[in-house]
């Protein structure tokens, strides 16, 4: 079976779609990469053309989206999710790969026993480790959350190994990662990043643990595949792992989303000015792809995280505004394109009535 085909390629993307830069020229000559998607013989589609020479995560590193009501309600649909698993009041989260430690601080914010681990963590706060969750790691958890780190690792079943093993192979591990399903559905070329190594489905998961996945979801609007898996299940679990299907049907999929992402920029063709709201990932990608006969159509992006604010984007070097001054620059003609469905309501709220809107469903 040929594990090498190619199912998407692009180039000249940003290598870190989250990194923030403080003025145009040193945004505009941001590293680059690119991004070969291809199945491996367990039915994982990975990144080929990853390079973890271009990746640092430093202080300009910034992916928060806790100031959107919407995501805060998703975390705490993620923390109802961890109660219901919890087996006593003061059991342990371990929120592994926590960054800024904004999960943590929710939990702990609702009474529960939570602490964090991350290497390149800034802050203060004494209960989040600055360093991995490893095997000589001091704590074991109740529940591991991990969230929004395995799509960055490379080789990440011998990662959460990993994980099973530092915590004595006991307890349960909640992971979340954006799903491949939705991605494909949903044609979101500009959600495929070159930092993300893996790419991962539902069956990805079953096809690896087996009656060891205990809990899956979809959430965040179908954007997000939740798994919880018991760690107990990782004794002795075998290395060879279920050869995949045929990778036909994810190769049409594919072939659609190219399709549709030479129409979505093709529909803005006609457009005299055109304003991002979204100056995260997805924007930074749609931004950075942008045909050069319509990327000076392009005059700024708005977004609602004041970290992002005063900044300008990857490759693309559009500048970044805060909703108050984007909205005020405006003009009546002005499309204003959303790069993710699920903020479209609270968006809308924030513009003139009868602004243009491309919405990118």
């Amino acid at each position: 079976m040929d594990n090498t085909s190619t199912l998407y390629r692009a180039a000249g993307i940003p290598a870190m779609q989250n990194k923030l830069f403080s003025t145009r020229a040193e945004a505009l000559a941001a590293p680059s990469a690119s991004l070969e998607l291809c199945q491996d013989d367990t039915g994982l589609v990975f990144n080929r053309c990853f390079d973890p020479a271009v990746i640092a995560y430093n202080y300009s590193y910034q992916n928060d989206q806790g100031h959107s009501l919407q995501f805060q309600h998703h975390l705490d649909e993620v923390c109802g999710i961890c109660c219901r698993y919890l087996t006593a009041k003061d059991s342990l989260i371990v929120d592994v790969g926590c960054g800024k430690g904004g999960f943590v601080e929710l939990l702990r914010e609702k009474g529960l026993n939570a602490i964090g681990y991350d290497k390149a963590y800034q802050g203060s706060r004494p209960y989040i480790r600055k360093s991995f969750f490893s095997i000589d790691s001091h704590e074991r958890g109740d529940i591991i959350t991990l969230r929004h780190v395995l799509e960055h690792i490379p080789s990440p079943w011998q990662f959460l190994d990993s994980i099973a093993a530092a915590n004595g192979y006991q307890g349960l591990l909640y992971v979340e990662v954006p799903d491949l399903e939705w991605i494909l559905e949903h044609r979101a070329y500009f959600d495929l990043f070159h930092e993300h190594v893996n790419y991962f489905r539902a069956v990805d998961f079953l096809r690896r643990f087996g009656d060891g996945v205990i809990f899956q979801s979809k959430s965040f609007g179908g954007q997000y595949l939740s798994v919880i898996i018991n760690l107990e299940s990782f004794r002795g679990l075998s290395q060879s792992l279920l050869l995949r299907e045929s990778n036909s049907g994810l190769q049409v999929a594919f072939d659609k989303l190219c399709e549709h992402e030479a129409m979505s920029y093709a529909a803005l063709a006609e457009s005299h000015e055109i304003v991002l709201w979204g100056a995260a990932a997805k924007g930074v990608v749609f931004a950075a792809k942008l045909p050069e006969a319509i990327k000076h159509k392009l005059i700024y992006a708005i977004d609602i995280n004041p970290s992002k604010q005063g900044h300008f984007m990857p490759l693309s070097g559009v500048e970044v505004l805060g909703p108050t001054t984007g909205v005020a620059r405006l003009n009546p003609f002005s499309l204003v394109v959303i790069m993710n469905p699920n903020y479209e309501e609270e968006i809308r709220e924030s513009l003139p009535h009868g602004q243009p809107c491309l919405v990118l469903h």
